[in-house]
């Protein structure tokens, strides 16, 4: 028998279906089609709680719905996975208390796993990360992974995976699968772990001989390669690529740099001839390319189109006869490297030098935006910092406003600024800076990364991870890139603050891309909403007693003969003898011995413990909780919407009121069920804390908290 895991392609406009529930054990329906719920959504609800009734603990773990976990059983079968993955089980694998659980990594948890990719490679599906408390499996499993839709002209589909306790990534055996109205890719593994779907550009090679090779290529009809015999001693294999330049990444290597590209009409893709060893043929190759999309030659010249090549020392212009057929230019080379056919404006040509370097460092390069979307409760600050293309900006505006942010947009940083060398700092307000227009776009690509720093009178909270790392990436292929942050006033002072959020490009060395990327967001937060935040929970006062009001009567009535005490009559008992005593006070009972519970069990403990455990489903059945009570809890936590944290909580309560022994046989039976189903780190802290009569504190898990 197999398991199986199959993950779809997902595209951008339809909801995704939202799988969190631990209670969901029933196997999925395989016999219907669930490719529409496969589109490229925005997979995270982080922001989908009302302003008004944002839960701190709700939205640090927005990511609920990206997290199933299911105890298969002896039979097996098909189950769903986060954002319509699925995963197919044989039966005789697992055990009745053995789980399988997958999560999705939620776009502000994505730097905890990310894979080191060359410059050419990207990721195109989220990350999908796969435990069993059965390690390692006896028999294989296929799981279904969904990814986003790609141009899969020009690129072809690969899959990266880390096996579960090791580093490296390695690439992954896989079968696509076209049947479904979205393809997945479709894994049969032995060994669990993280895996991610990523694109490479397609490449077709083919072979060079002493003896010559005339060759058309598959990748392109209008590509062909001719070399003569002899034209070079040794046998090669050449390599033909395409990076494709639509319109709008040519108009926006003229927006940013108009005097390079203003005497540049109209380009080809560049493509890439590359020979598997640096070679100089003794004997000329020829060469057919495409013209430019759109342009025609009806004679058998054109003085404004030039073949450019990218050499070792730059870009530079083929000296050669050109031969013209209707949408193809033929010519002849020495070398191979790539190349990019260009039509200049008339007898401009020589000024397409300056145009190829700019044109092709926008390849992979759009207009983009990073906006701060803040939400300012009471007692709750909260901020989302998203980098996303700039046609998505209003769109997302108008989303983020409707459920009670505030958008804060950048403000540009100069080059003669302070903040460019300690960005830092924070700008001191000038009168003309509410004159200003909108500062200049910026471009961005896939894999950029920011440094955050947020300064001035607010500061990160320890409820957010901001400490662990403080980068924000955007990722070209992927629907969503943003980090979230829990924010607070630095000190206690109730007055009007400032904040900023400053952010400083990692890695980029066009100096010209570097600047216009270096910028700060500014937080201004009126007094107001600082003395609310420090405002003292309002406590109701007890209610006063009420005073009875004096009966005046009574001084109005006779007084009675005072009675005298009678005099009790003490009775006179012969005194027992010491033996009859003793006998009588004698009991047969056990003394009663008052034991204190473990601090590593109080409510305290068990609330930080839930957080960091939200399996309280399959934790309920390791501690051999009645089924009946574990389905009462589930359909309880269904109704009401409860959280999985929510939902671990009440399960532990109840445990707790089960267990006589509240201290050391309730500590050991706690942390065999979390051996058992494989967070033996937690099951080590909460012995160590027991020994050392402490409670369960989000600092005893901190090292659990460091990244890997």
């Amino acid at each position: 028998m197999k398991i199986e895991f199959a993950l779809p392609v997902l595209a951008t406009d339809d909801l995704c279906p939202e799988y969190g529930s631990e209670s969901e054990l029933l196997p999925l329906d395989t016999s219907s089609d669930g490719g529409d719920a496969m589109k490229n959504k925005p997979i995270s609800n982080q922001c989908s709680v009302s302003v008004t009734t944002m839960n701190r603990d709700a939205i640090l773990d927005d990511d609920a719905h990206l997290h199933v976990s299911y105890t298969p059983g002896k039979k097996g079968g098909n189950f769903g996975l986060p954002l319509g993955g699925k995963l197919s089980i044989p039966d005789g694998l697992f055990t009745k208390k053995q789980n399988i659980s997958c999560q999705v990594a939620a776009p502000s948890q994505r730097w905890r796993h990310l894979p080191t990719l060359p410059s050419y490679e990207h990721m195109t599906s989220e990350i999908f990360i796969l435990n069993s408390s059965l390690h390692p499996l006896k028999k294989n499993i296929i799981v279904q992974i969904p990814y986003y839709q790609i141009d899969t002209d020009h690129n072809e589909v690969n899959v990266k995976g880390k096996w579960k306790d090791e580093n490296e990534w390695i690439d992954v055996g896989f079968l696509k699968k076209e049947s479904s109205t979205s393809p997945m890719v479709e894994l049969e593994i032995d060994r669990l772990g993280s895996f991610v779907v990523t694109f490479t550009p397609k490449r077709e090679v083919f072979e060079v001989t002493p003896q010559g090779c005339l060759y058309n290529a598959h990748i392109s009809r209008y590509i062909t390669l001719r070399f003569p015999k002899k034209a070079y001693d040794k046998p090669f294999q050449c390599a033909i690529q395409i990076l494709p330049i639509p319109p709008d990444k040519l108009q926006l290597a003229k927006e940013f740099y108009p005097g390079e590209t203003s005497d540049l009409a109209q380009a080809s893709e560049f493509i890439d001839l590359l020979p598997s060893m640096p070679c100089t043929f003794k004997r000329a190759a020829s060469v057919k390319l495409p013209l430019p999309a759109g342009v025609e030659v009806e004679g058998e010249t054109n003085n404004d189109i030039a073949v450019l090549m990218k050499t070792g020392t730059g870009w530079e212009i083929v000296e050669s006869k050109y031969k013209f057929t209707r949408t193809t230019v033929t010519f002849e080379t020495k070398s191979l490297a790539r190349f990019c056919v260009m039509l200049a404006k008339p007898d401009r040509r020589k000024r397409l030098l300056a145009a190829a370097p700019a044109l092709e460092g926008r390849a992979d390069k759009e207009r983009g935006e990073v906006i701060a979307f803040v939400a300012l409760q009471e007692k709750f600050w909260f901020m989302v910092l998203e980098c996303f293309p700039e046609s998505k900006v209003e769109a997302r505006k108008k989303e983020m406003i409707g459920k009670g942010f505030v958008a804060m947009t950048k403000e540009l940083v100069k080059q003669d600024d302070p903040m460019e060398k300690n960005y830092f700092r924070r700008q001191p307000k000038t009168a003309t800076t509410n004159n200003r227009g909108p500062p200049p776009g910026f471009e961005i690509f896939d894999g950029m990364t920011w440094d955050i720093n947020i300064t001035d009178d607010v500061k990160a909270s320890f409820d957010s991870d901001y400490m662990e790392n403080k980068e924000l990436h955007y990722f070209k292929y992927l629907p969503e890139s943003y980090r979230k942050f829990v924010i607070e006033p630095k000190t206690n002072e109730e007055r009007a603050i400032t904040g900023a959020i400053n952010l400083m490009p990692i890695g980029l060395t066009d100096k010209k891309l570097k600047e216009n990327s270096v910028f700060t967001i500014k937080l201004d937060i009126d007094e107001e909403k600082v003395k609310a935040y420090f405002k003292p929970e309002f406590v109701p006062e007890e209610p006063e007693p009420k005073k009875e009001k004096p009966n005046f009567d009574i001084l109005n009535t006779p007084k009675l003969p005072e009675e005298k005490p009678t005099l009790p009559v003490i009775q006179k008992f012969k005194p027992l003898p010491p033996t009859v005593m003793e006998r009588l006070m004698r009991t047969s009972r056990k003394p009663i011995i008052i034991e204190k519970e473990s601090k590593a069990l109080s409510g305290k403990s068990l609330r930080n413990l839930s957080r960091m455990v939200p399996e309280g489903l399959t934790l309920a059945v390791h501690l051999d909780l009645p089924d009946s009570t574990i389905t009462g809890i589930g359909f309880d936590a269904i109704s009401n919407g409860l959280s999985m944290s929510d939902v671990t909580y009440k399960i532990l309560l109840y445990w707790k009121r089960t267990c006589k022994d509240k201290k050391d046989g309730a500590v050991n039976a706690l942390t065999s069920a979390l051996r058992d189903m494989g967070r033996g780190d937690i099951a080590s802290v909460v012995h160590d804390q027991h020994v050392a009569n402490k409670e369960l504190t989000f600092d005893a898990f901190t090292v659990l908290l460091q990244p890997s």
